[in-house]
């Protein structure tokens, strides 16, 4: 119960971090594909883990929801960073 806690504490904080991505030549015109895209990528590669009980996972799958949950925005960025975009 504890984790789960913990786990919506971090997301309502990171909800509130406001920030946008522009491009480093400041032409942000494809933002919104090159956007698309990245999110593309990194949910082919991490679709996300679903619990076997939707209400609360089990101890044995917490590991493998923060692998996806973590892997899906490293992936994003990364893409995001390779297109040419800071985050600000």
């Amino acid at each position: 119960m504890k984790f789960i806690i913990n786990i919506l504490l971090i997301s309502l904080l990171t909800s509130c971090a406001s920030g946008t991505w522009s491009h480093h030549s400041g032409n942000n015109n494809s933002i919104s594909r090159d956007n698309g895209y990245c999110k593309a990528l990194a949910r082919s590669q991490y679709p996300g883990y679903i619990c076997r009980n939707p209400l609360m996972c089990d101890p044995d799958e917490t590991n493998k929801v923060l692998d996806q949950l973590i892997g899906y925005e490293a992936t994003f960025k990364t893409c995001m960073y390779k297109k040419g975009y800071d985050y600000q």
